[in-house]
């Protein structure tokens, strides 16, 4: 017998995959909204309160990724390796299937959606999920069959991983996040190390201390480094090439045109993760250069929701954390910054750093007098309890400079204080953005 324990998308998904698969299960959720919507469904006797009754009666647990493994309930459990997430699952069912797994700070997302974007363009018949796209567990139960698939993986997903085997792994970039569920740096990172492949290729920034030091003190698998910064990587970006010292020795390969949903200069690692993709599967560099000119973006990620001779905003509801706020702020100047939410981290002091590029700071949410505090010694701080009267103040504020200017919303929070997820708090930014350009005719 199984227990499934959180009952989201990743939950739902083992659900029917127990079901097509004839296996036994209880279900549980903490949230009562969420066992009151599916008790309509399901029998409420396949339920099962874990705070009324021992769990050491399953043979395994499968938490959904939200939960953390280091609630006191879970204590013993995890001893004992009882307690799993969906990856396991997933992994447990995959044979001949060609996996190319992702994971890092930031940018993964949009790494996901690039790469596999690049496949379906070859006509591959082509599983995009994880993190992000579809549970991993729908690939299972969908009937279709695969050539590859291009998953997105959390920390907390690979927390329970052991030895995966994908045909590609790639660590993008990382920095602190998720402190809130860890102990410290060190432990978030050794989760993202999960994902180091056993028999397949490994792809590692250099760009970061954490990501070169993985790359540094690699035994006995197979490594390739990519950089958007030192030349002497495998393969490094710039402006508008790629080096390339790996496949061939000193091959530029010039890139006329990129979209517009991969602007800033962070997106080039994307690109560069995207073609060492296109060299390994042996696939068309004609091929790889069409998407990349023509691709679209996912919502929220450093998204220009309006630009003109004067103001350029910038959508950024998915930077959840301080390095992401960062890679945003470089690419710009003259910015009206929107940081706030959830805080998972302390460090706001490092964004005096570029005290030059921004005008005036606005902090809403749970967390912005914290926030306030960390930067206002250095940096115009204006607090808001909610991002509505925020908006119509920034707004008030733009008209009083001639420059051009950007209003950049990179929050560097979580959004669970005010909102289901980023998607919601990203929505709400522009639906109100669009409000105040109409009704002020701002050009």
């Amino acid at each position: 017998m199984y227990l499934i324990y959180g009952l989201q998308k990743s939950g739902i998904s083992i659900i029917k995959l127990f079901e097509k698969k004839k296996i036994e299960y209880k279900l549980w959720d903490d949230s009562l909204k969420v066992r009151n919507i599916l008790g309509k469904k399901y029998s409420k006797n396949i339920f099962f309160n874990p705070k009324i009754n021992d769990l050491n009666v399953f043979k395994k647990i499968f938490l959904s990724p939200g939960i953390s493994l280091r609630k006191k309930q879970f204590k013993h459990l995890n001893k004992i390796n009882k307690l799993q997430r969906d990856l396991n699952l997933y992994t447990s069912y995959l044979t001949k299937e060609k996996i190319i797994a992702i994971t890092g700070t930031n940018g993964k997302s949009t790494t996901t959606k690039l790469i596999g974007d690049i496949l379906k363009k070859n006509k591959m018949k082509t599983f995009i999920g994880g993190n992000y796209g579809e549970p991993l567990c729908k690939s299972i139960t969908s009937n279709k069959k695969f050539d590859y698939h291009v998953i997105e993986l959390s920390s907390f997903q690979l927390e329970t991983i052991k030895n995966i085997n994908t045909k590609i792994s790639i660590i993008t970039n990382l920095s602190n996040d998720h402190l809130d569920r860890y102990y410290n740096i060190a432990d978030y990172i050794k989760q993202k190390k999960n994902i180091i492949s056993k028999n397949g290729v490994n792809l590692i920034s250099i760009d970061d201390k954490y990501s070169k030091k993985i790359f540094q003190t690699r035994r006995n698998k197979k490594f390739i480094s990519f950089s958007i910064y030192n030349k002497s990587a495998n393969l490094y970006m710039g402006e508008n090439f790629i080096l390339d010292n790996y496949f061939k020795k000193n091959k530029k390969i010039f890139i006329s045109e990129i979209s517009s949903d991969l602007e800033g200069s962070f997106n080039n690692q994307n690109i560069l993760i995207a073609y060492i993709c296109v060299k390994l599967l042996k696939l068309p560099e004609k091929i790889f250069l069409d998407v990349i000119k023509k691709f679209k973006g996912l919502p929220y990620r450093a998204s220009i929701i309006f630009n003109s001779n004067k103001l350029k905003i910038i959508n950024n509801s998915k930077s959840t954390n301080i390095n992401s706020t960062i890679n945003s702020i470089k690419n710009y100047k003259n910015i009206y910054l929107i940081l706030g939410g959830r805080a998972k981290e302390k460090n706001f002091e490092i964004l005096s750093n570029f005290k030059d590029k921004i005008i005036c700071t606005y902090v809403f949410g749970q967390s912005a007098s914290f926030i306030e505090k960390k930067i206002n010694k250095f940096l115009n701080v204006k607090k808001f309890k909610n991002l509505k009267a925020l908006v119509m103040q920034i707004m008030k504020d733009i008209k009083k400079n001639d420059a051009k200017l950007t209003i950049l919303f990179a929050p560097a929070c979580s959004s669970y204080d005010q909102y289901n997820d980023y998607m919601e708090r990203g929505s709400e930014f522009s639906k109100l953005i669009k409000k105040h350009i109409i009704d002020n005719e701002i050009s």
